[in-house]
């Protein structure tokens, strides 16, 4: 019976050496190698990741940069930005802050 299997045309070509020396190789770059699929996979996403992170980056320099020159162009935008960030006043002025419970939490 084992004879007979070992005669089968698929048996042959999977039994052959170049076969078998190929399909070795194919496993140890997918699975073993430290260059492997999975590793390269993982470090793509990475990439995609980092990519995000400077396409996020950009437009908030440009944002910034839109920002500052309004600041530095326009007297009541500077004025303005700085009561609403950084709570200054005008003499004699009172101001009070009133705080959401949702807002708290961001």
């Amino acid at each position: 019976m084992m004879k007979k299997m070992l005669k089968h045309p698929a048996a042959k070509i999977l039994l052959n050496k170049y076969f078998l020396t190929g399909m070795s190789f194919v496993v140890w770059m997918i699975f073993l190698d430290t260059n492997s699929y999975f590793i390269h996979s993982e470090l793509n996403g990475q990439i995609d990741d980092l990519e995000n992170d400077i396409e996020f980056y950009e437009e908030a320099l440009e944002r910034d940069k839109t920002l500052l020159e309004q600041l530095e162009t326009n007297p009541e935008a500077f004025e303005r930005y700085a009561r609403e960030n950084f709570g200054m006043h005008r003499e004699g002025e009172k101001i009070t802050i009133i705080e959401f419970e949702s807002s708290k939490d961001e």
